[in-house]
């Protein structure tokens, strides 16, 4: 029978759950005390309203029967209108226990209470009426009923009042018993609540450091040269797990890592001898190009002769000739600077010009061109590599326009955006496929080196011009390449700030 695999949770779920569980019994603990103390103070609310009420009404009873005896002796109108005031609050307020009465023995003299009240402020109405229409007789006899109306509910209201504190007294020790029984109960559950919670940290600590510990003294065994130590897997949680493995395989990878290099440092001595030797194979090769190079016609003496040819043929009235030969010439003097000298932007849109001038005078309405450079000095003067842009619009005329019959046009546009440069060298032509796109940008291999550059004036091909800018600044993405509806566009990005540039100044600044 296949064993199930066992699945521990993960230390974020038993945190998130004891969380929750401590969270819930907090919660519980303190529900319960809110309602045992919202019924305790509702009981004693209670009793002390009830009491309140009938206190009211007997201080406003009394009030009431001072006014009637003031009126009747010297039949102010202040006393009257404090009569009426004091009659319409007991009424009032036996409106209201009328209707908080219930069917109890309090409840039933409540009512006996209230049917009193009415009676009594009856009487007190036509003593009134009586006193004010001079019937001596008859509101004598009303206030004699009133006064012993008033002396009985006074008398009622004592005794309800008193039985009342007799039954408070009984209530209020319950109360009493039931908050003592309601602070005991909440006791114990906060301290089991506190015991379970310090039960549940402790086994967690424990769950937490011992897997911890032991994984350290298998670290240490490591650390002191020994990568043969039996890790055993600890399954407290899924973290854990995870670690262990990660240790385990970490300590594999160094194991094989160290055969590794034993095996790599033996090759490496039997390269560095084939290197020597191969170092001296390149130093003869060396040699006899220099010898080549020294065989052929000095520069210089082409470059005056070229001067001489176009003097002559300024003399000779021919300013086509001219023109032709004074651009020539001024490629070839930028060309005999070499690649060592950077060049301004400026320099590099001069030398084109020169040269699609010779295309042009060529070429004829074959080829045209268009610049579109600003007149910005930041723009103008940005450093770059001599010999970039006219080998990108030699390449634009020979795999672009040369192949069309009807001819073409090569545009040359730079702008400035935020902190780059953004040069763009286009030419109608056809379709760039984009494996050789790829090809170009991402080139590691130099087999197409003499393909790609046949033809070039200068012997410079695009690879050439790509490597040498990401050598000049320190970056991989300074040239894309897009071939869309005819039109090919090769747009170099290169940065305000030369990296490698900064970098030479600070080291110069700290010397």
């Amino acid at each position: 029978m296949k064993k199930k695999k066992r699945r521990d949770l993960s230390y974020r779920t038993k945190l998130t759950s004891f969380f929750l569980l401590a969270t819930a019994i907090t919660i519980l603990v303190g529900f319960y005390n809110y309602i045992s103390s919202r019924m305790l103070m509702e009981d004693m609310t209670d009793l002390l309203n009830k009491s309140q009420e009938l206190t009211s009404l007997y201080k406003e009873v009394d009030e009431i029967q001072n006014d009637l005896e003031v009126y009747l002796s010297t039949r102010s109108s202040d006393s009257l209108q404090s009569f009426y005031n004091h009659s319409n609050s007991i009424s009032s307020d036996n409106n209201i226990l009328k209707q908080d009465a219930e069917y109890t023995d309090r409840g039933v003299r409540i009512k006996n209470l209230t049917g009193m009240i009415d009676h009594y402020l009856k009487i007190l109405d036509e003593t009134i009426v009586d006193k004010r229409n001079r019937k001596i007789s008859d509101y004598s006899k009303g206030y004699q009923q009133s006064v012993k109306e008033y002396n009985y509910i006074g008398s009622y209201i004592k005794e309800i009042m008193s039985t009342d504190l007799s039954d408070s007294a009984q209530r209020y020790l319950e109360i009493q018993k039931k908050a003592y029984n309601s602070t005991v109960l909440s006791y114990t559950m906060f301290g089991i609540s506190f015991a379970l919670i310090l039960v549940i940290i402790v086994l967690f600590s424990y769950q937490i450091t011992r897997p911890i510990t032991k994984l350290s003294s298998y670290a240490k065994e490591v650390s002191e040269g020994n990568f043969e130590v039996d890790i055993a897997e600890e399954g407290t949680s899924s973290e854990i797990r995870v670690l262990y493995r990660a240790f385990s395989k970490m300590t594999k990878s160094i194991r094989e890592y160290i055969d590794e290099l034993k095996e790599k440092e033996r090759l490496e001595r039997v390269l560095i001898q084939e290197k020597y030797d191969n170092l001296k194979m390149k130093n003869a090769l060396h040699e006899a190009e220099l010898l080549a190079l020294q065989s052929q016609v000095n520069p210089h003496f082409i470059f005056n002769s070229i001067n001489i040819g176009a003097k002559v043929a300024m003399l000779q009235g021919d300013s086509v000739t001219c023109e032709y030969l004074e651009n020539f010439a001024d490629i070839f003097r930028y060309n005999l600077k070499g690649l060592d000298y950077n060049a301004s932007l400026s320099e590099e849109v001069n030398n084109v010009s020169s040269y699609m001038s010779l295309l042009t005078t060529r070429f004829g309405d074959f080829v045209t061109f268009h610049m579109d450079i600003p007149e910005d000095p930041e723009i103008l003067e940005f450093k770059m590599p001599r010999m970039t842009l006219q080998p990108l619009t030699e390449n634009a005329y020979i795999h672009g326009i040369s192949k069309l019959e009807e001819g073409g046009a090569i545009e040359l546009k730079a702008t400035k955006e935020e902190d780059r440069i953004k040069i763009i060298i286009s030419n109608t032509g056809d379709h760039f496929p984009q494996e050789a796109i790829d090809r170009i940008l991402n080139k590691k291999s130099k087999t197409v080196k003499n393909q790609a550059q046949k033809g070039h004036t200068t012997g410079i091909g695009m690879d050439n011009v790509l490597k040498r800018l990401r050598l000049f600044y320190d970056e991989k993405d300074v040239m894309n390449i897009v071939s869309k509806d005819g039109i090919t566009k090769v747009i170099l990005l290169l940065p305000l700030h030369n990296k490698r540039e900064m970098e030479i100044k600070e080291y110069e600044n700290e010397v």
